[in-house]
């Protein structure tokens, strides 16, 4: 067994190991060499931090590490199926947050499925605490037409969202993620929604051909955040918002919009 940086791998073979691990995840996953380059820039994802092993003289390990200023964040880990039970994974994360402490980090953030009970006790035991429940919601494309709204630049929007909101975005919808997004053209739009002549919601969101993806939103109320959901989704594509607050004003809309509640993940964090 060898650990190694991730660097030793180029980037098509650690998609292939991301994907390997997750092919039978409780939520399954596929990584390609475009998703994978477009998730390590856009989250901050170290790759001289982050850990792979290598066993048999095939990488079957692995835990990417992002970090922003004092801030870590594991951005993925796994093992391949004919390598579990032997704490490869728990290696590799281990080396990666002892790497990231070394770099000045004071904190690593995770999200873990709840019904992953075997990773959460794994991360317990090596002292991450549960902060808050996040959950990840699919809106089917609505048949109404959408609210009024207004079309603003994502700046406009996004600086309201700042001034308003009431907790603190998760690591992949950060404004540092969302900064980066908008650097690769990712087609990010802002717009807000009013009453009674004043914004009282707002939200940033990717365009993608079939889909539109919720980066940031804030609203003053239950009402708003439908309003600025609904709009943004136009009428014409499904949309998506992932790692909401449980009791944010946003999932208690898109609950009451019948949205579907994808998975429901446990945000823990481990002081360094």
């Amino acid at each position: 067994m060898t650990l190694l940086p991730a660097t030793a791998l180029d980037m098509p073979a650690l998609a292939e190991l991301f994907s390997a691990c997750f092919s039978d995840y409780l939520v399954p996953m596929h990584m390609d060499e475009r998703a994978l380059r477009e998730h390590v820039e856009a989250n901050g994802i170290d790759l001289e931090c982050s850990k792979v092993i290598v066993a048999g003289g095939r990488p079957v390990a692995f835990a990417l590490i992002a970090r922003r200023h004092d801030a870590g964040w594991v951005g993925g880990m796994g093992t391949v199926r004919s390598h579990r039970r032997r704490g490869l994974g728990k290696t590799a994360l281990v080396a990666g947050i002892e790497a990231a402490r070394e770099r000045g980090c004071r904190a690593v953030w995770l999200e873990v499925i709840d019904g992953n009970r075997s990773a959460v006790r794994l991360y317990e035991r090596l002292g991450f605490a549960v902060q808050r429940e996040l959950i990840v919601w699919s809106l089917p494309a609505p048949e109404s037409d959408p609210p009024p709204s207004r079309w603003v630049g994502p700046d406009s929007a996004h600086s309201w969202i700042v001034a308003n909101r009431r907790s603190v975005e998760p690591w992949q919808r950060a404004d540092a993620s969302v900064a980066r997004m908008r650097a690769r053209g990712k087609g990010v739009r802002g717009l807000v929604v009013e009453q009674d002549g004043s914004v009282s919601g707002a939200a940033v969101f990717r365009e993608d051909r079939d889909k539109i993806t919720v980066l940031q939103i804030t609203a003053a109320d239950e009402a708003s955040a439908a309003d600025a959901l609904l709009a943004a989704a136009a009428g014409q594509r499904d949309l998506r918002l992932a790692n909401v607050p449980v009791d944010d004003v946003s999932s208690r809309a898109l609950r009451s919009l019948g949205a579907q509640l994808l998975v429901t993940q446990h945000e823990m964090r481990l002081r360094l």
